[in-house]
């Protein structure tokens, strides 16, 4: 339709549409079309409003077209590592329990089946076409930023007006530990994404996260105090998650700048 569209234009195109999904739909299937939008924008994207989609090169621009295998493992530590790290200091705190439940390794098969395609259905959006259509505009640390915000005020309506995700807890206290967590989430798989050029290690650590607190908090975990376990100190946002993360995140942005420092410059280059 619109083959010539800028790569801002298209990031606008794609929030405006995204986020109008999620303010419209949040409670609609327990916020299912809410939680595969960007996969559907994705595709309106690719397929409609340009003709990316048709060709390779559109598809290698979001990163699909590389797995980033050797990026595997450190993503796996940074993510469902740190979600065992966080609950494990909840239980050497006293807050928590380790008990294994019953029914724990068919849960934990249940979240390997579903817990890919959902993560891919947020991130082919997140990392995969909005960091990648901001990123030559604005630079990849400001396309972290501008994701994370994105990806804040599209749970907004979830959280808000449904009773599915974050009901617990003391809602302002909850909102800002979100709101840290998140932001050093898209940091973390945005750091990820560029240096391994994969949307598939940004979609591997959003599955580690997820799989990692759902399954130890259920399955593993018991405790009295599961407001003060859950939401304010481990879970899925809470304030250990949140600095675990941010660390991860602060290691590979040094990595990433001796890396940079290491790369030649083209004039040196050229001058050889």
């Amino acid at each position: 339709m619109f083959p010539s569209l800028s790569g801002t234009t298209k990031a606008g195109i794609f929030i405006a549409g995204v986020l109008l999904i999620s303010l419209t739909t949040a409670g609609v299937f327990g916020g299912l079309i809410l939680a595969v939008s960007p996969l559907l924008m994705t595709l309106l994207m690719m397929f409609v409003v340009t003709r990316d989609g048709y060709s390779r090169e559109g598809w290698r621009t979001i990163g699909v077209t590389r797995l980033g295998l050797k990026w595997w493992p450190v993503t796996l530590l940074a993510t469902a590592g740190v979600s065992a790290l966080t609950y494990t200091a909840v239980v050497a705190l006293g807050a928590a329990s380790f008990t294994v439940a019953p029914g724990a390794g068919a849960d934990l098969l249940s979240l390997c089946i579903s817990g890919p395609i959902l993560a891919f259905a947020e991130e082919i959006g997140w990392r995969g076409y909005l960091q990648s259509h901001l990123a030559p505009r604005i630079g990849q640390p400001w396309s972290w930023i501008v994701v994370g915000a994105v990806w804040v005020c599209w749970h907004l309506p979830y959280i808000l007006f449904t009773p599915y995700y974050h009901t617990d807890g003391n809602r302002v206290l909850v909102l800002l530990l979100f709101t840290g967590s998140v932001f050093a989430f898209s940091i973390l798989f945005g750091v990820l994404r560029e240096r391994s050029g994969s949307v598939w290690v940004a979609v591997l650590a959003h599955f580690g996260h997820n799989a990692a607190f759902a399954w130890i908090g259920s399955d593993l975990i018991t405790t009295n105090r599961p407001v003060v376990v859950e939401e304010y100190l481990a879970g899925d946002t809470g304030l250990l998650v949140l600095l675990g993360t941010a660390i991860s995140a602060a290691l590979l942005l040094v990595q990433r700048g001796r890396a940079t420092r290491r790369q030649p410059s083209a004039a040196a280059v050229a001058g050889n």
